[in-house]
């Protein structure tokens, strides 16, 4: 006999997926997103940019979708799943960069970078740390890469991979990209140390945004993002 005290049975499998964001459209959705996005921050303008920055948001989050159903989900990894730590690499990684310009803009203003014999003004001083754009991929890189990175804390993890981003300035951006000498020293023989200053503040700033959704109350938003209302 029925007891009608008994719990419901669960929803099965089949009605759990017809629930959720077919993540196969939603990963064709971020692709067509991000290659479009991609395309319109390299083109000329302001509202270009901010269009194509527009989309690449679009493209994290309908990825963020896709991946938050299956074996990268909170399900399977907890709170802090695969779509989370994209989301949080990119918050970090915008936080970081601006981290970055506010100690770059200190340390021009209270003349450090001339006491290094760096004599650049505060708009030049800008290319020693990672551009917005470039900020935003190390972050995600973090973000995905995050429990693989050496370090039982955000403070290993962060001065770890913000020193990986000042060796990428110096020993690529800084004298392929810009012509200002191998580690930067037709800009002053010290260059490095600013770099890796600034590196290391982005690192630590993008570590701790991502640390931080791990130890956030509430349930992973990949986990409302993968299913649709109801």
């Amino acid at each position: 006999m029925h007891d009608p005290t008994a719990a419901p049975p669960a929803a099965t499998t089949a009605e759990q997926t017809s629930r959720e964001f077919p993540s196969f459209l939603a990963l064709v959705i971020a692709v067509l997103a991000l290659g479009a996005g991609l395309q319109l921050v390299a083109g000329e303008g302001k509202d270009s940019i901010t269009a194509g920055m527009l989309l690449l948001v679009t493209a994290l989050a309908f990825t963020a979708v896709a991946l938050a159903q299956g074996a990268y989900g909170p399900a399977a990894e907890g709170p802090l799943d695969l779509s989370a730590r994209l989301g949080l690499g990119f918050l970090g990684g915008i936080l970081g960069a601006v981290a970055a310009r506010l100690i770059i803009w200190l340390t021009a203003e209270i003349g450090l970078l001339d006491l290094l014999g760096l004599h650049i003004g505060w708009e030049s001083a800008i290319l020693l740390g990672l551009l917005p754009l470039p900020a935003v991929f190390w972050g995600i890189g973090l973000g995905v890469l995050y429990p693989f990175i050496p370090g039982s804390t955000f403070v290993a993890k962060g001065v770890l991979v913000g020193t990986l981003s000042a060796l990428y300035l110096l020993l690529k951006t800084l004298p392929l990209d810009l012509g200002a000498g191998w580690l930067g020293l037709e800009v002053g023989p010290l260059t490095w140390a600013p770099v890796l200053l600034y590196g290391l503040v982005w690192g630590l700033v993008c570590a701790a945004t991502v640390s931080w959704g791990s130890r956030a109350d509430e349930a992973p938003v990949s986990r409302y993002l993968g299913q649709s209302p109801g």
